[in-house]
């Protein structure tokens, strides 16, 4: 496995800060469209989805919080501790990152798919 140094693990923990912040951002931007969405519609099947989607947002945001959360604490160890032995943990964390931003991305895709029957009504 690659040992990198730790100024490579920091850009590495601020890059996927980065991401989750802007995860984070568009999720509450997506929170926002399904309000007014249903706002003008009537209860339906249409209603249950929009809560749906909106339950999966919330559940994602608090992923979001965990995720910085571990790798703040993950940053702030490495820098007190010899890094070479939070290699194994800083691969596991990058992977759940890629991971994420794939769960990430379907959601938008299914969200979008969803929304547009609305936008082309």
């Amino acid at each position: 496995m690659e040992i990198k140094n730790i100024e490579t693990l920091h850009e590495d923990h601020l890059g996927w800060m980065e991401d989750i912040t802007a995860w984070r951002n568009e999720l509450a931007y997506y929170s926002r469209v399904v309000i007014k969405l249903v706002e003008g519609i009537k209860l339906g099947p249409d209603t249950a989805k929009m809560e749906e989607f909106q339950s999966r947002f919330d559940n994602m945001q608090d992923q979001f919080k965990d995720m910085a959360k571990n790798i703040s604490a993950h940053d702030k160890a490495i820098a007190h501790e010899n890094a070479a032995e939070r290699m194994e943990e800083h691969k596991k964390m990058g992977d759940e990152v890629k991971a994420f931003k794939t769960k990430f991305n379907d959601l938008k895709e299914e969200f979008f798919k969803f929304e547009e029957k609305f936008i082309y009504e």
